[in-house]
């Protein structure tokens, strides 16, 4: 520790005496006409730069984060990772439902962790449901309709396969499969670039 900070005080001391003391410049002749023209400014150095925008004002507890500065999910879809959901509330059969998100761009939701379950579950809730139809069909083995692998499970039932093809959601426990008619409300998914 001793030896860390002698070796700060040796390079403070050694640049302070390398460094080269900055001299004023004069002004060029029509930097008025260079400032209206490109709308540059003076910094506190006298340096002509460009102009910054006015920043975005943000409502009060609201944050803007880097990624949120290059796109933005449409009205009613909520940004989770780098894609937009949308909780659908209205009941529909697994298939009509599919057919609604393709109908938005989107797909039905596919999980492959704990986090993006437990999203799609604080999700289902605060739209008011229990129940919600996710991505997920039985051919030829489980699968995910976005084409994505089946790569994470969180079964809290299981049950035959020959009735019970398609997978919801349940917000109290992990998901289970049951008969593609039953009307349930459904959650569908669009990636950043189509939204």
């Amino acid at each position: 520790m001793k030896a860390v900070l002698f070796l700060t005080v040796v390079l403070s001391g050694v640049l302070a005496v390398t460094a080269v003391p900055v001299e004023a410049v004069e002004p060029v002749q029509g930097t008025q006409e260079l400032k209206e023209e490109n709308q540059v400014v003076e910094n506190e150095a006298g340096v002509l730069v460009p102009q910054a925008e006015e920043p975005e004002m943000l409502s009060a507890g609201e944050a803007l984060s880097v990624e949120g500065r290059f796109f933005d999910c449409p009205a009613g879809w909520i940004r989770y990772k780098s894609s937009c959901y949308l909780y659908v509330s209205a009941g529909r059969s697994w298939t009509s439902a599919a057919a609604n998100c393709n109908s938005l761009g989107a797909t039905l939701a596919s999980v492959h962790d704990l986090f993006d379950y437990s999203f799609l579950q604080q999700l289902t809730s605060r739209g008011g449901g229990t129940l919600a139809w996710m991505g997920g069909l039985y051919f030829q083995g489980w699968r995910w309709v976005d084409q994505s692998p089946f790569n994470y499970n969180f079964w809290s039932a299981q049950h035959t396969v020959s009735r019970y093809q398609c997978i919801h959601l349940n917000t109290r426990v992990g998901w289970s499969n049951n008969n593609c008619g039953n009307g349930w409300p459904s959650i569908c998914v669009k990636n950043t670039d189509t939204c």
